[in-house]
């Protein structure tokens, strides 16, 4: 999908906030990849579905530097089947900041809630255990509450263009977990820092690392032969087999090009 936006004055996502409702949405829209309207039937230029209702959300306050856009199957889905956060980070650099993907027609795992009913920030600041264990066998990555679609790199291409629109050479990303860092150096993103980090877990995890001889099935997420995977190695992270929280990697994008880096060779997700 491409909507002719007049790009002109328009250099950061406080400039695209300012503009007039429409013409806001229209460029956030953007940021949707063209195979989920297609998927969906969403219209393009409405944001509505075959119903004619709306089925894209935009959130964009005039004043801020940071912007949400919400794509759903239908109006009342809990869900979101992506959403996507972009910001304005220091300095006056695009930054990807969040992005979710969902398949609404999957089983949902209450990861984001623990057993009080409190948010856990998808497992970043408190964690369901049990939830937990329910997506780790079926086969979900940490912070999963549904199955994806496998449309990240969408996502990638379209912010792709989003960076051009603002005329900015790269974008920021800051990956919550192990297995999106590697998700996003499969999509050509660099390290800006935590690059040493990757590769230092990567050693961790060979047959006689330390972080090996810590999966000794003392949790559901500790298994043996979790480090011959992306997934595996991540919920052992989660876990805290680390020691620490994954934390402290912040990742780059250049429009159109691939960074090249592979911190986990051969690695199957």
């Amino acid at each position: 999908m491409k909507t002719q936006i007049d790009a002109q004055g328009i250099g950061s996502i406080q400039d695209i906030n300012a503009l007039p409702a429409g013409r806001r949405d229209a460029v956030y829209a953007r940021l949707v990849p063209p195979e989920l309207y297609a998927r969906f039937g969403i219209d393009p230029g409405s944001l509505r579905g075959p119903d004619g209702e709306p089925l894209v959300r935009v959130t964009a306050p005039p004043d801020k530097p940071w912007a949400r856009i919400e794509v759903r199957a239908s109006p009342g889905d809990r869900d979101p089947v992506v959403l996507i956060d972009v910001e304005m980070a220091p300095p006056a650099m695009p930054e990807l900041a969040f992005v979710q993907i969902n398949d609404p027609a999957s089983p949902r795992y209450a990861i984001d809630r623990d057993p009080d009913g409190q948010d856990t920030l998808y497992g970043t600041l408190s964690r369901n255990l049990a939830e937990e264990e329910r997506a780790l066998r079926a086969g979900l990555a940490p912070g999963q509450v549904r199955r994806g679609l496998r449309l990240l790199r969408g996502v990638l291409g379209a912010m792709d263009d989003f960076c051009r629109l603002l005329r900015q050479e790269l974008y920021l990303i800051e990956p919550l977990f192990y297995h999106s860092a590697i998700l996003y150096e499969r999509g050509g993103c660099g390290y800006v820092m935590g690059r040493d980090q990757m590769e230092e877990i990567h050693r961790g995890f060979a047959a006689d690392g330390p972080l090996t001889r810590r999966l000794d099935g003392a949790t559901p997420f500790r298994q043996p032969g979790f480090e011959r995977t992306v997934r595996g190695r991540s919920w052992a992270i989660t876990d805290g087999v680390l020691g620490a929280p994954f934390a402290g990697v912040k990742m780059y994008k250049a429009p159109g090009r691939s960074a090249g880096v592979c911190s986990f060779p051969d690695g199957v997700y």
